[in-house]
């Protein structure tokens, strides 16, 4: 009778446990491991969870609890907000949206950090002991006219032997750009450069990181570190030559440059360091828990010794939570080269970088056949993807990798502004290849390579080649994202562009039927990011054990007119948790301080460069 009536209370307890409602029994979880440092709440959380090829943001849930820089747990108000302890954050978003942050696939933020002023002027604060520098400012004609007066002025105030650097400006829209660039090669000379400074070593940029002048004493001080003066020299003039040695200063410039892309809620990138000293200035940062974002890096450099390829293979997605291996490409990457039809001047400026034969092949066959995967690799024409698939394919074979071993690497190919063409889709499928596009090329009008100048040059039937995301998607190919220019403040603008695919400027519709919706471009910015990452099980989309990197918006991304996509602005930024980017009215409304660039001085956010 005694064991009867025990077991009917067992039957009892497990009975009334079970019917306790689902929240009471996480907040007894919780209360065991501890409870979540934040409740984001009162919220349209789109998790951007889905990663099929459908226009489907997945799940959509009401708040999130966060412990420890990752999500603990997602779903209606109540139960979350069961789960808050004595010291839980609760922050009310009153019904705002909120998106995974974004991904960019192929973005160079450590060149970024000299090619606009607000990262050097928050560093540097106007001067230093390091450089005296300079911005040219107003429209072109003003800059090409003040430049000369504008250097001797400071090289007036640096002291012998001091670094001088002035760039050019070529405008927020880039309005000045075309013809920016087209005169520095004539105005600005080494022979006035030496005039101007013969004691100081000078740089001069006509804003881009690539093509620059420099003086004769700029040149002795970069032969010590290149002695042949070759090679991709440009990107590591600051960090290699000015800032050697001043590691920490050059991390803090790198750091504010990433708050300036937080700030648009862009916090994870896929790029090359370009530098030895810039990858020491971001592991710097992270070590000392001061990153402002995760990128996951690709090997670039001047030795490819079958060894340290082989080293690099097995360290594949390793790495800290927010610097990770993601691949290797070679120094000199993919080349223009088109099997289009061109008029003589045309076809004179493409070239082929993985032709048979040639030593960048022999690097990419290098690389594969270690066990390594070739990722955020620069790219132009199809004619070098037919040769980079070649590769591959003879590669792979010859290290005896079956067909799922060569799917599962991921290749990757970025830009997409001349490739793929039609009939390269399936087999990029077939080997289980990504493909970066950067939608830039659909709004710019000044570069050689963008779609408007292919459709000039080659035939506007051509155009389907340049970014052809929806034909990926329909074939199951993995588009990701990229800016590829100190464009932060246009991200959004870049979203409507790959939707609609029309130029301003031009006033044309490049390829009509490779247009998408906004939630292709979102997952190519958020879920497929992730993989191109290889680290899909972390960041891309919001969902538990994934870290909590997301953003909130000033409006619905997925309700309002297609023709207000471009005027989303960032609220807030997270990453991992910590607040990273918090513009001064939402601050105010959750009680909050400001966070980010809108602290920095007492300009309106808007009114920064890089917005």
């Amino acid at each position: 009778m005694k064991k009867r009536a025990v077991n009917l209370i067992r039957v009892l307890v497990c009975t009334l446990a079970g019917a306790m409602p689902v929240w009471a029994q996480q907040q007894g979880a919780m209360a065991a491991l501890g409870y979540p440092e934040m409740i984001v709440h009162n919220a349209r959380i789109v998790s951007m969870d889905d990663a099929s090829f459908n226009s489907s943001v997945g799940s959509i849930a009401q708040a999130m609890a966060i412990r420890d820089g990752k999500i603990l747990a997602m779903g209606d108000n109540a139960p979350m907000l069961a789960l808050a302890g004595p010291a839980t954050r609760r922050i009310d978003l009153a019904g705002r949206t909120v998106l995974p942050n974004f991904i960019l696939t192929h973005e160079h933020p450590t060149d970024w950090s000299f090619a606009e002023p607000e990262a050097m002027n928050r560093v540097l604060k106007g001067g230093n002991d390091i450089m005296v520098y300079r911005w040219l400012t107003g429209d072109s004609q003003r800059q090409l006219g003040q430049w000369e007066s504008v250097l001797r002025e400071a090289v007036a105030e640096a002291r012998p032997g001091q670094w001088v650097w002035l760039s050019f400006d070529i405008g927020r829209e880039y309005e000045y750009a075309a013809e920016i660039w087209r005169a520095f090669p004539q105005v600005v000379s080494r022979a006035k450069l030496d005039q101007i400074a013969p004691n100081n070593p000078v740089r001069v940029k006509r804003h881009w990181p690539l093509g620059s002048r420099y003086n004769s004493k700029a040149e002795e001080e970069i032969k010590k570190l290149y002695p042949e003066m070759e090679g991709d020299i440009d990107r590591g003039i600051e960090p290699d030559v000015i800032f050697n040695g001043k590691n920490d200063v050059l991390a803090q410039i790198l750091k504010a440059e990433m708050e300036l892309w937080a700030a648009h809620g862009i916090t994870t990138f896929g790029t090359s360091a370009y530098s030895a000293f810039n990858f020491q200035a971001l592991s710097h940062l992270d070590r000392i828990g001061e990153m402002p974002g995760r990128i996951g890096w690709s090997y670039r450099g001047r030795d490819y010794h079958l060894e340290k390829l082989q080293y690099l293979a097995g360290q594949l997605g390793h790495g800290t939570d927010h610097m990770w291996l993601i691949g290797a490409q070679t120094l000199d990457s993919g080349g223009t080269c088109t099997t289009l039809q061109a008029k003589p001047e045309v076809k004179e400026r493409e070239s082929c970088s993985f032709e048979p034969g040639t030593e960048n092949r022999a690097l990419i066959e290098d690389i594969i056949r270690s066990g390594g995967r070739i990722a955020a690799m620069h790219s132009g024409g199809d004619k070098d993807i037919d040769y980079l698939m070649d590769a591959i394919e003879k590669a792979s074979r010859e290290a005896g990798m079956s067909m799922d071993q060569i799917r599962a690497k991921r290749h990757a190919f970025d830009h997409s502004s001349g490739a793929p063409r039609p009939d390269q889709i399936p087999r990029i499928k077939n080997l289980g290849m990504m493909v970066s596009m950067l939608n830039t090329m659909l709004w710019e009008t000044h570069q050689a390579y963008d779609t408007a100048q292919r459709a000039e040059n080659y035939g506007i039937e051509y155009t389907n080649w340049a970014m052809p995301r929806n034909s990926t998607t329909k074939a199951e190919v993995m588009s990701t994202f990229e800016i590829d220019r100190p464009l932060p403040h246009k991200i959004f603008l870049f979203i409507q562009k790959g939707m609609t695919r029309y130029n301003d400027k031009t006033k044309m519709v490049y390829a009509p039927g490779e247009r998408t919706d906004r939630i292709i471009q979102l997952k190519a910015l958020t879920t497929w990011g992730g993989y191109y990452l290889l680290r899909e099980n972390l960041v891309g989309s919001l969902e538990k054990g994934k870290f909590a990197d997301f953003m909130v918006l000033d409006r619905d991304i997925l309700t309002i007119p297609e023709d207000d996509i471009p005027n989303v602005k960032v609220l807030m930024t997270q990453v991992g948790g910590e607040v990273v980017h918090l513009r001064p009215a939402l601050a105010q409304e959750l009680g909050l301080s400001a966070v980010g660039p809108s602290t920095w001085d007492s300009r309106p956010l808007d009114n920064y460069y890089a917005y």
